[in-house]
């Protein structure tokens, strides 16, 4: 039996790892960890101008959250968790997207059953990979914690999951556009994340 494409196909890459993103932020906001914990001293401190050693170990976020600095210093702790959270939601829209376009055409049976140009999961479960996954990943202990409290590994992982998401897009449209972000989020990722240069050769 071969899958029938649903009506306004578009909605499973289009809109739900939007709807999904949404949904992840007003979860993690509503479990925010409004103070300051053992997991975002660091973050705090050098925000709030306690550290005055220079960053060298994460400068990509050191500039992404340089705005945070002229915060008043009470709120800083929210305002460093709170961004957080929003790497964290943007982080799993994307890996919705990323399901959403992994190709189904590697096997017979899948050829056989999908038969559009992009071969792209079709059908009316074809919204059960993309959210499974959020799920899976979102409701992660260790990533709820991170998601919850200011720290420069939910960036990271945002640019990790953005680089993962332009490889996909390029395989489906072919501009290059996407590979030039790519590498140019990937560059700065290995700035503040030597696990990146290990994936070097990889990308």
């Amino acid at each position: 039996m071969k899958n029938e494409p649903i009506r306004g196909g578009n909605f499973v890459k289009d809109r739900l790892p939007w709807l999904v993103g949404g949904a992840a932020l007003v979860f993690y906001l509503a479990t925010l960890n409004h103070w300051i914990s053992y997991l975002n001293t660091a973050q705090v401190a050098r925000i709030s101008g306690y550290v005055w050693q220079p960053e060298l170990l994460s400068p990509l976020y050191v500039l992404v959250t340089w705005p945070l600095r002229w915060v008043p210093p009470g709120w800083v702790p929210l305002a460093v968790n709170v961004f957080s959270a929003v790497c964290a939601a943007l982080t799993l829209g994307l890996l919705a997207r990323a399901v959403a376009l992994l190709p189904h055409d590697r096997t017979n049976a899948q050829r056989e059953r999908e038969t559009s140009d992009d071969a792209l999961l079709s059908g009316g479960l074809s919204w059960l990979p993309p959210v499974f996954a959020a799920l899976v990943c979102g409701l992660q202990l260790t990533f709820w914690e991170h998601g919850t409290n200011g720290t420069s590994e939910m960036l990271n992982l945002l640019g990790f999951a953005y680089v993962i998401r332009a490889c996909l897009e390029y395989r489906l449209d072919e501009r290059e556009s996407w590979l030039y972000k790519a590498a140019l989020i990937f560059g700065a990722l290995m700035t503040s994340d030597w696990f990146m240069i290990a994936l070097l050769p990889g990308f």
